[in-house]
């Protein structure tokens, strides 16, 4: 009995964590592959751009030369709709620089 709250949690992050993935595959476009894990060079490409390491970023990569951080929004400043934010990286040499922010952001419709 205790252990069905434990086991909804479990599933209710799960598909969160799916949807998160989904949105920011949708986000960075075609021909980008969401990664299983942060690329090794992950924190300098964060300060690149002053941005904090956070465990719920999802990173996708296109090609080995670039790479985008998507931090979906979550939370209730953006229920049920974008608000996220992305950052593609190019590796240009021997170096990575920040080609800039991407956001998404909700449509409201027509007027």
């Amino acid at each position: 009995m205790r252990l069905t709250p434990f086991c909804l949690a479990a599933l209710l992050l799960a598909g969160c964590a799916s949807d998160r993935v989904s949105k920011c595959s949708t986000l960075a476009g075609p021909g980008w592959n969401a990664l299983d894990r942060p690329p090794p060079n992950a924190a300098q490409l964060l300060a690149l751009e002053n941005l904090p390491a956070d465990r719920d970023l999802v990173w996708l990569a296109k090609g080995q030369d670039r790479l985008m951080m998507c931090d979906y929004a979550r939370g209730l400043t953006s229920p049920g709709c974008g608000g996220s934010t992305a950052y593609e990286f190019q590796q240009k040499g021997e170096r990575w620089v920040s080609r800039g922010q991407i956001n998404d952001f909700c449509e409201t419709g027509p007027n």
